[in-house]
């Protein structure tokens, strides 16, 4: 018996997922906007599309605070599917306001199935 074939991935949908698996991967740091070919890639809709696949989750970037006071960040609980879009949307989503402090809004974590796609 054959292993199914796994779907192949744009260089910007392996850019995410690559992201989804990084611990901290920033979402506005994962990728530039154009593919393979220089042309501009819609990268909200390509976010949305891996979602939909079942392959990652989105989640927001919180501040956080340890026990003994060091300061760090923390994942969100995954959004729902209904709020993405909207959170996709907001430009702050993306972009960095060149504050060394800034630790992204959003990431996303690759679900086991992302994790087996970059497997194949």
């Amino acid at each position: 018996m054959t292993e199914p074939k796994k779907p192949p991935l744009s260089r910007i949908e392996h850019d995410l997922m690559i992201c989804g698996i990084e611990a901290w991967g920033i979402l506005a740091y994962a990728t530039g906007d154009r593919d393979e070919d220089g042309n501009p890639v819609d990268l909200p809709a390509t976010v949305l599309s891996l979602v939909d696949r079942g392959w990652v989750t989105i989640h927001r970037i919180e501040p956080w605070t340890a026990p003994h006071g060091k300061k760090g960040a923390t994942y969100s609980e995954p959004l729902p599917r209904e709020e993405i879009p909207a959170v996709l949307a907001d430009p702050a989503t993306w972009d960095d306001p060149q504050d060394a402090s800034w630790m992204g809004a959003i990431t996303l974590s690759a679900t086991e199935a992302g994790r087996d796609i970059l497997r194949g």
